[in-house]
């Protein structure tokens, strides 16, 4: 079955000429005006947002960074019968 052409579906010819280029943003020297962001590494960053926290914030960071630990290693189990959870077994397999 032929369907006609329809506007929405045209592509390009391989004779279309290509588009123009884009113009290139001008660029500027940097001065001693123009500082740079700062050169840390995402681990300095953290460090130091570490250290700007108060010790209670630190505190509740440690104690859910624990849980979480604690959830992902002791996942919950449910079988699939009983419908009750049951937690893994702790201890060496």
């Amino acid at each position: 079955m032929f369907l006609p052409r329809s506007p929405w579906m045209c592509s390009a010819m391989p004779s279309d000429p290509p588009s123009p280029a884009r113009p290139q943003r001008p660029t500027t020297q940097r001065t001693q005006s123009t500082p740079t962001r700062s050169a840390l590494t995402p681990a300095q960053a953290i460090a130091q947002a570490w250290m700007r926290e108060s010790p209670e914030a630190q505190r509740k960071w440690r104690m859910a960074d624990a849980l979480a630990k604690e959830k992902y290693l002791n996942p919950v189990r449910w079988h699939a019968a009983g419908g009750s959870p049951e937690r893994k077994a702790k201890g060496k397999l």
